[in-house]
């Protein structure tokens, strides 16, 4: 397991694969254990009351200390969200006159939490943004304009954890070498992955559950959910700082919430009109998707080519058009390398070509572009039209004699360095067919390093 570090201190995770989880869990329990510790006050024995609510208030601080100690931002910052909610739906009974002993121990809480807060760094951390630049920050917003941009471009989704992957190839900046496996954003990611429609149906249901269960319960069972809907509060905001919410374990919190919540719409005698409510969350559902997808439109104009997606295959198109060229690669990342997609859409944003990946032959005048062993996946289909071999991998003799002969034109680019025999075997056939062959200098099989001597000779 990897260990994460502020300055010299450890950032504790208990357990989980990252502290950022942790801090989701803990922020989501906290409103539920601050609505334990105001069960004190409804005992009438003083000498009960006030060492329970002394326990309580020691047990919330040291819950906010367990998530100072994680070091998360986001999970301070949920967890603070949840408790202003908490603070606003009981205000009537935190700010009353009468009340002076309760505000008593709320104050001395809130300092103690403070103290905890500066003691253990967590507070140098939270604020080190504000004063230095820092890489966590910065990749963070330039990371989160790229899935806007995705979900704009592909709003049907890319598919199941393929969200960071699509990122680094299609949309990161081609200087960036920062490596991503989610969108660092659980609501970004999920909506990337999954869709757009996808994505609002799991928000009209979030919605009509938060609108539903919005009815005034007294006693004991408000209480209830008052810290439930604090405790989703937390959850939610937790999960728009980091991909907290694709951990199982994680939704047990909001899982007992939510039916806490049901409860009580079930016990209150005035309940809402579930068509009114739903009504109420598709307005809310349709009203952030709408916005996900204006956002990410606006972010896409901004950008030097267009990017769209059906399938595995990936259109590259540059605005104002390329020129008339138009390529269709089969990628083989052995020779191309992981980045390959920023190598496809120089090509686009130098105004070189349009760039299908991965894609079928629609016209004759596209370029078919096999590289390493997708060469041999040429059939009949693809002879007859121009076609482009980037280090091709060996195949049949036969095969690669009937590829280059019955091709209406052959450019083979190959490694000066001849790791496995391929530079060979198709020198000797180009030689058979009358074909002369371009050498890029100075690399093997893989052409990344010379992409930009590649380019010139297509």
């Amino acid at each position: 397991m990897i260990e994460y570090y502020f300055q010299d201190q450890l950032r504790w995770s208990f357990g989980f694969e990252n502290p950022n989880k942790a801090a989701a869990l803990i922020a989501s329990l906290l409103p539920l254990l601050w609505i334990v510790a105001q069960t004190a006050w409804r005992i009438k024995r003083p000498a009960l009351r006030w060492p329970l609510a002394a326990l309580g208030a020691g047990a919330i601080c040291a819950g906010w200390w367990l998530l100072f100690m994680t070091f998360s931002r986001g999970g301070i910052m949920a967890a603070v969200a949840g408790f202003l909610y908490i603070g606003w739906r009981e205000r009537h009974v935190l700010f009353a006159r009468d009340n002076r002993a309760r505000q008593a121990v709320m104050l001395a809480t809130v300092l103690g939490i403070a103290v905890l807060f500066a003691g253990t760094n967590a507070a140098e951390r939270s604020t080190q943004w504000v004063t230095t630049r820092e890489g966590s920050v910065e990749n963070r917003f330039e990371l989160w304009r790229g899935g806007l941009q995705m979900i704009a471009q592909i709003p049907q989704g890319v598919g199941q954890g393929k969200s960071g992957s699509a990122y680094m190839q299609w949309f990161q900046p081609l200087e960036s070498k920062a490596r991503y496996r989610t969108l660092v954003n659980s609501y970004l990611t999920f909506a990337a992955e999954q869709g757009l429609g996808v994505f609002a149906l799991a928000l009209l249901g979030a919605a009509m559950l938060w609108r539903w269960s919005d009815v005034s319960n007294t006693g004991w069972m408000g209480a209830i959910m008052i810290g439930a809907r604090g405790s989703l509060v937390a959850f939610a905001v937790a999960g728009f700082f980091s991909t907290t919410m694709e951990e199982w374990m994680l939704w047990i919190v909001p899982a007992v919430c939510g039916f806490a919540l049901l409860l009580g719409v079930m016990r209150h005698h005035k309940r809402r009109a579930i068509g009114t409510t739903a009504l109420v969350a598709a307005i809310i559902s349709l009203a952030c998707c709408a916005g996900l997808y204006a956002v990410g439109w606006i972010a896409a104009t901004r950008q030097p080519v267009k990017i769209s997606c059906c399938g595995e295959e990936v259109r590259i198109e540059p605005e104002g058009g390329a020129h008339g060229r138009d390529f269709v690669f089969s990628v083989d990342e052995t020779v191309m390398g992981e980045d390959f997609g920023k190598l496809l859409r120089r090509l686009a944003i130098d105004r070189i070509a349009t760039v299908h990946v991965n894609g079928s032959m629609q016209s004759q005048n596209q370029v078919f572009v096999a590289t390493g062993e997708t060469a041999s996946r040429l059939s009949s289909e693809k002879q007859g039209l121009s076609l482009v071999l980037i280090a091709p991998a060996r195949i049949e003799t036969s095969d690669a004699r009937e590829i280059l002969k019955n091709a209406k034109s052959v450019t083979l680019l190959l490694p000066s360095f001849d790791d496995d025999g391929r530079v060979s075997f198709w020198k000797e056939a180009a030689g058979e067919t009358g074909i002369k062959p371009l050498q890029l200098e100075g690399v093997g099989s893989q052409v990344e390093s010379a992409w930009d001597e590649l380019v010139k000779k297509l």
